[in-house]
């Protein structure tokens, strides 16, 4: 039976890997592959959009105001009680409370 042991390159090694057969270490390399943007990670994205999109759009391009509403859709996730998950909704516009003047997100 042998023994293998995992090293990282950038630390000092003090010992050597010497398998029982043989006399000589061995040492085998592991390529490191690319991860993929994950499913949090892409959660991510679409939220900060959303806030940005929020962000640029609080004052009026009308008039000004910043009694300004956003308009979603009812796409928004649902908990364990069916009660909407705020800011899970899709933006699709807004809409200003003072001029009524509405424009798309």
């Amino acid at each position: 039976m042998s023994i293998l042991k995992v090293y990282y390159p950038d630390e000092p090694q003090t010992e050597h890997v010497v398998s029982l057969e043989e006399n000589t270490p061995m040492i085998l390399p592991f390529q490191r592959t690319h991860v993929k943007k994950s499913q949090s990670r892409r959660q991510e994205d679409w939220v900060l959009k959303r806030a940005r999109a929020i962000f640029l759009n609080q004052h009026c391009t009308e008039c000004g105001s910043s009694a300004v509403e956003k308009l979603e859709l009812r796409d928004g996730l649902l908990n364990q009680k069916n009660r909407l998950i705020p800011g899970t909704a899709t933006v699709v516009g807004f809409r200003c409370h003072s001029c009524d003047s509405e424009w798309p997100a």
